[in-house]
């Protein structure tokens, strides 16, 4: 090889067609990729039917209203009245202003005082409690005294007495209320946690 001819060196690796042929391959594949992964995520993505779930709500709603009310069992003065398994009958009401004479309790309005008895018409003994008790006008509703019920029952030991199946016991339940208060109902229930109710009426 003469000297006067010109060797011609190798082109740098980054000045090669190849080179940048592969680069843009690569790019197009990484790009692409992309779009379908973002594709698989939203078309994966649950939608929410709104019209769907208004349809179950108005549903609920209707068999809601479609529920029948659980009526209140009634009974007047003299009449038994049976919730649950415990029999009520409320035979007779007074009024006072003191309970027990001179150490025993006077009122804040007025003591209104009802005889009631309480029957055991279940299989297990059950324990005679103020709880059994509220006195409602209207929408209020009045808790019974238990110390002036205590005084007023001196001679026959009414509440936390257990009264076994098929035995009665008699006593008073008091309720200290405005004076002159009308429209009286007593409710009754099976004890403190007694889920069934029913009504008396006191007029």
């Amino acid at each position: 090889m003469s000297e006067g001819k010109k060797i011609k060196g190798k082109k740098p690796f980054y000045k090669r067609i190849w080179v940048w042929v592969l680069a843009v391959i690569i790019i197009g594949v990484i790009a692409s990729g992309g779009e379908e992964e973002g594709t698989e995520q939203a078309s994966t993505t649950p939608k929410t039917d709104v019209s769907v779930e208004k349809n179950e709500t108005k549903k609920e709603e209707q068999v809601d209203k479609e529920e029948p009310e659980e009526k209140v069992q009634t009974a007047g003065i003299g009449q038994p009245l049976k919730v649950g398994e415990v029999v009520f009958t409320v035979t007779g009401t007074s009024t006072a202003t003191n309970i027990g004479g001179e150490y025993g309790k006077n009122s804040s309005g007025e003591f209104f005082i009802l005889d009631v008895i309480v029957k055991n018409e279940g299989k297990e003994a059950i324990t005679t409690d103020s709880s059994f008790f509220k006195l409602k006008s209207g929408d209020i509703t009045y808790e019974a005294d238990t110390e002036a019920g205590i005084w007023a029952n001196q001679d026959n030991n009414f509440f936390l007495q257990d009264v076994n199946p098929g035995i009665e016991n008699k006593g008073k339940v008091v309720f200290d209320i405005p004076a002159g208060t009308s429209n009286l109902v007593l409710q009754v229930q099976t004890g403190f946690w007694g889920t069934e109710t029913g009504e008396i009426s006191l007029q």
